[in-house]
């Protein structure tokens, strides 16, 4: 069954194209049959009603992910409840070598921008 915010296999394949084909997390090169994609920002965070969270599906938001790196990223498997790791932990979210590290600071601050009304959205529904 789809969630509302699943990628689509274009979000997906640019996400895996921009990270060069490595682990957003560890570096190293993803196998087929052994990766995911993840949420930097979690998807059940978004509303589906809003079109201004639709945001959440797009390859912006898209790492992938080795297997063990995944399960770690979601405290060893908690991945309905687990704690969110920020933009900047997935070092490797534009590969390796030339200006990747510039442009993962970048890609990590522009999505704590996004994300910035998903969170006080988020903490005022809490609070009521």
């Amino acid at each position: 069954m789809a969630r509302p915010f699943d990628f689509g296999r274009d979000a997906m394949f640019a996400a895996r194209v921009r990270q060069k084909g490595l682990c957003a997390v560890c570096g190293f090169r993803l196998r087929d049959s052994v990766e995911h994609a993840h949420h930097v920002i979690p998807n059940q965070s978004g509303d589906p009603k809003d079109s201004n969270d639709d945001w959440l599906r797009r390859t912006v938001n898209c790492v992938y992910l080795c297997s063990i790196c995944h399960s770690r990223v979601h405290q060893n498997g908690r991945y309905r409840n687990g704690a969110v790791a920020p933009p900047t932990y997935f070092e490797y979210s534009h590969g390796k070598g030339g200006d990747s590290r510039q442009e993962h600071r970048l890609w990590a601050s522009a999505l704590d921008v996004k994300a910035e009304p998903l969170w006080q959205r988020l903490s005022e529904k809490a609070k009521s």
